[in-house]
This record gives C-alpha cells, structure tokens and sequence, in this order.
C-alpha cells in the first residue's frame, strides 16, 4: 500500500516538511516558554510567600507597639493619679504630712512623740522629700501595728530608718528612734 506521501509532488513535500518542521518548532517553543512561565511563577509564589510572612511579622510588630503604647498611656494616667493621690501638694503638703502622721499615731494607740521635721530644699526637683524623725518606746506588736499603718497610708510614706535603740528582754519593750520620709509635688510653672 503506497503511503499518502507518494501522492504528493516533490514542491508540496518540501513544503509539508517545512511545515512540519515549524510546527515542531513551535511545539518546542512552547514547551520551553511553559517551563519558563512555571520557574517564573514558582519564584512569584516564593516571593509572596516571603512578602507575606514579612508582612504578618510587620503587622505583629504594629500589634506589638500598639500595645507598648497603650501600658504607657496608662501609665501616664497612673503616674498622674498618683501625683494627685499619693503625693503631697506644695501649698499644703507640709501641713498635711503632720496631720497624717498625727492620725497615724492615734490609729495605732500610740501618744505623739516629739518630731522633728526636716524639708529637702533642691531648686529644680519636682518632687521634694519631708522627713520626720522621733524616738519611741513601744511593745514589739504595737511597733508592728504601726509600721502597718504607715505603709498601708494610701499617700506614699516610706520608712527611712528604724533605730533600735534599747531593747529590755524582761519587759519586751522596745525603744526606737523611727524616720519617715513623704514627698510633696511642686509643679514646675
């Protein structure tokens, strides 16, 4: 059986060749622009992934200093409480600061000793110490209910120093010299 070829003539065979010939070239063409397309993407892919995972990392950093943000805003609000609540204010804090160690003294059972007072006089210090300095004889439960009273005093007053100066073993007396510092808040003008 003659092939379909022999039916041609020799000018339509060469064309059918070249035809043949353009279509493998193009087939091959088309094979290789696929594997080109395919790299292409998946380095697209690659680096959209990276983009992406920078972009949940840039995202977490916003969260992040969102939140930093926000625990100093309250802290700003705090501290501003806090120079309200316990801080003693300039015009009357001197006063104040007796007043509150008067009414410690007479929450613990304890009569008032005499004080004496000394005032920091820094020139450029927002906040100013007073401290109050007196020597007491107490049993070791009152001295315990009184140092309760002042740290629990909702204004700041810390004790300094607590001198023991005599301890009697046979009656559980104590005698002691006690300084307590508060602090008083001059806004700047």
């Amino acid at each position: 059986m003659p092939g379909l070829i022999d039916f041609l003539s020799s000018e339509e065979r060469k064309k059918l060749r070249r035809l043949g010939l353009l279509a493998g070239f193009l087939v091959l063409l088309m094979v290789a622009s696929l594997f080109f397309w395919s790299h292409r993407l998946n380095s697209l892919r690659f680096e959209a992934n990276r983009l992406t995972e920078e972009a949940e990392k840039i995202i977490s950093r916003i969260d992040q200093i969102r939140q930093e943000y926000q625990s100093w805003v309250e802290t700003q609000k705090d501290l501003e409480e806090m120079e309200k609540t316990a801080f003693y204010q300039a015009a009357d804090g001197l006063e104040a600061f007796r007043q509150d160690l008067k009414t410690i003294f007479q929450q613990s059972g304890l009569p008032q000793p005499p004080i004496s007072y000394q005032y920091e006089t820094a020139e450029k210090k927002q906040f100013k110490r007073l401290a109050a300095s007196f020597a007491l004889r107490l049993s070791y439960p009152a001295l315990k209910k009184f140092l309760y009273r002042v740290e629990s005093w909702p204004r700041l007053l810390l004790v300094d120093q607590i001198n023991f100066q005599k301890i009697d073993n046979f009656s559980g007396m104590l005698e002691v010299r006690i300084t307590i510092s508060g602090y008083y808040h001059e806004k700047n003008m």
